[in-house]
C-alpha cells in the first residue's frame, strides 16, 4: 500500500512538472516578445506620422515584426484594446491556424481589461496553450496573445506517463516480491518458534529447548524466557505426577482391604439385618468405584507422562467382548446384553492392547448403567468393515446433546444433563487416551429411538495364526 502510494505520488509529480514548465516557459516567451516590441516600437510607426497617436502604428510593420518573433509552433498576435476588429496576425506558413483557435476559444471575448492564461485547448487532437497580457505602445493599450502548439510535448508526456505507469507497476511487483520474501525469511524463526511451542505437551516438557546462540538477536530474550518457563512447568508437572503416583499407590492398599473385609462380612451376613446388609453393599460398591477412579487417575498420569505400558498386537475382538460381558454382569446380569455379528463362529481380529480394550469397554458399560433406566438393557455389539473393527456400547438413557459430544471426553468435564448422576469426568477421558494410543478413535452418537451409542473403532488385522483366518 505504501509502495503504491509512493509510486502514485511520483507519477503525479512527473505529470504536473512538465505542465508547470510549459506555463513558465510561455510566460518567459511572452515577456521576451513584449521586450522586443518595446525595443522596436519606433520601427513600427507610420512613415508619415508626426506625433504619437492612436493611428501612428503601421499594422503592416507590426505584422512583419510579429512574424519575425513567431515561429512554426509559436504565434504572437495583437489586438488594440477596445476595438472589435483589428487583429494583427503574423504570417507563418504551415503554422498555427489562429482562425480555428479564435473560433474555438473565442479570443474576442477577452478584449476587456481582464487577463487570463495559460489555458489549454484541444482542436481536432491538436493541443494549444494560450496566454494573454497587455502592452503599452505609443500611448495605446494593446492586447497581446501568445498561442503555442504543444501537441508533440503532450504526446511525449503521455508516452512518458505510460512508461512511468508500467515502470511503477513492474517496480511495485518486484518490490512486493522482495518484500514478501524478506518478510517470509524474517518470520521463519518465529514460525519455527511457534511450531516448537505447539508441539510441547505435558509428556515432552524436557525435550523442547531453544539454544539462544542459534536464534536471531531479537529472539534471544524470548528463547531464554521460554526455556525458563519450560523448566518451571516440567518441575511442577513432575511434582504433581509423583504426588499422584504416590497417592494412588498409598490409597490402593486400604481400598483393597476395605473391599476384602466388606465382601467377607457380606458372605457371613446371617446375623445382620437387611438394613445392615444394604449399607455394607453400598460401602462395597462405592469402595470399588473409588478403586476404579484411582486406577483411572493413575493411568491418566502415566499416559500423560509417557510411562503407560501398552502393547499393540492382534487380539480377538469377540473374545474381548465376551470377557467384558462376563466381568460386568455381576448383579446386572439381566440388564447387560451382548450382540455380535460373528455369532461366536467367525473371528474378528483387531490391532491393539487386549487388556486396555477390556478396560475401556468396562468404563463405557459402567457409564451406560449409570444413565440407563433400571428396566432398560445395555447392549454390547461387535462388527467390522474391510479396514476397521467397531465395538459399541449402547444405553437407553437421555442421550448426549450434540454440543456435549466432544466435551465429555475432556478431563474433568461432564455433559449438561448429568447433574443428577455422580461422576468425576475421568472415565471417558481415559477411554479416549487409551484408544488414541492404540491408533483408534472413540466417539458418541445418539440413537434414532433414544439413548447414546459409544463407539470404539480400531484397526482391523489378520489373525496371527492361519487356523484363525477369516
Amino acid at each position: 500500500m505504501a509502495v503504491g502510494l509512493g509510486y502514485g505520488l511520483l507519477l503525479l509529480f512527473n505529470l504536473q512538472l512538465p505542465a508547470e514548465q510549459r506555463r513558465q516557459a510561455q510566460r518567459e516567451d511572452l515577456n521576451y516578445a513584449k521586450a522586443i516590441l518595446r525595443q522596436s516600437k519606433d520601427l513600427i510607426l507610420r512613415a508619415d506620422s508626426v506625433s504619437a497617436s492612436e493611428n501612428s502604428i503601421d499594422p503592416l510593420l507590426l505584422k512583419r515584426l510579429l512574424s519575425d518573433i513567431s515561429s512554426f509552433h509559436l504565434l504572437i498576435s495583437m489586438h488594440p484594446k477596445g476595438f472589435e476588429a483589428g487583429f494583427v496576425i503574423p504570417d507563418v506558413r504551415g503554422g498555427i491556424n489562429l482562425g480555428k483557435v479564435i473560433t474555438s476559444y473565442g479570443l474576442q471575448k477577452y478584449q476587456g481589461d481582464a487577463k487570463y492564461g495559460p489555458a489549454l485547448i484541444d482542436i481536432d487532437s491538436v493541443y494549444y496553450l494560450i496566454i494573454k497580457d497587455e502592452i503599452e505602445l505609443h500611448g495605446n493599450t494593446w492586447n497581446i496573445y501568445l498561442v503555442e502548439d504543444i501537441s508533440r510535448q503532450i504526446r511525449q508526456q503521455e508516452i512518458l506517463a505510460w512508461v512511468l505507469i508500467l515502470a511503477a507497476l513492474l517496480a511495485s511487483m518486484v518490490t512486493l516480491l522482495l518484500t514478501r520474501t524478506g518478510i517470509r525469511r524474517g518470520l521463519e524463526p518465529l514460525q519455527r518458534f511457534g511450531e516448537v511451542i505447539e508441539s510441547v505437551s505435558s509428556g515432552s516438557l524436557d525435550d523442547h529447548r531453544f539454544d539462544p546462540k542459534y536464534e536471531p538477536v531479537e529472539l534471544k530474550p524470548l528463547a531464554g524466557s521460554f526455556n525458563a518457563l519450560l523448566d518451571r512447568l516440567a518441575e511442577s508437572w513432575n511434582r504433581q505426577r509423583k504426588f499422584a503416583n504416590a497417592l494412588s499407590h498409598e490409597l490402593r492398599t486400604p481400598i483393597t482391604l476395605i473391599i476384602g473385609y466388606t465382601s467377607r462380612v457380606l458372605r457371613r451376613s446371617g446375623s445382620l439385618s437387611d438394613a445392615q446388609r444394604h449399607q455394607l453393599t453400598i460401602v462395597e460398591d462405592e469402595t470399588r468405584r473409588l478403586g476404579r477412579l484411582i486406577t483411572d487417575l493413575l493411568d491418566i498420569a502415566r499416559e500423560e507422562s509417557g510411562s503407560l505400558m501398552m502393547t499393540s498386537a492382534p487380539f480377538s475382538a469377540c473374545e474381548a467382548l465376551e470377557q467384558v460381558f462376563l466381568l460386568n454382569r455381576g448383579d446386572c446380569e439381566t440388564r447387560l446384553n451382548m450382540q455380535s455379528s460373528s455369532n461366536g463362529v467367525d473371528q474378528i481380529w483387531a490391532l491393539g492392547d487386549h487388556d486396555r480394550v477390556v478396560q475401556c469397554l468396562s468404563n463405557l458399560i459402567e457409564n451406560a448403567f449409570k444413565y440407563s433406566p433400571s428396566d432398560k438393557r445395555v447392549e454390547l455389539s461387535c462388527s467390522s468393515t474391510h479396514e476397521h473393527v467397531i465395538l459399541q456400547v449402547r444405553d437407553h438413557g437421555p442421550g448426549v446433546p450434540e454440543a456435549d459430544q466432544e466435551l465429555i471426553f475432556e478431563q474433568f468435564q461432564r455433559g449438561s444433563n448429568t447433574a443428577q448422576q455422580p461422576g468425576s469426568g475421568i472415565g471417558l477421558a481415559l477411554v479416549r487416551s487409551l484408544v488414541k494410543r492404540m491408533g483408534g478413535r472413540v466417539w458418541v452418537e445418539n440413537a434414532a429411538d433414544g439413548g447414546a451409542i459409544f463407539v470404539i473403532e480400531l484397526q482391523r488385522c489378520q489373525a496371527p495364526d492361519p487356523e484363525y483366518a477369516i
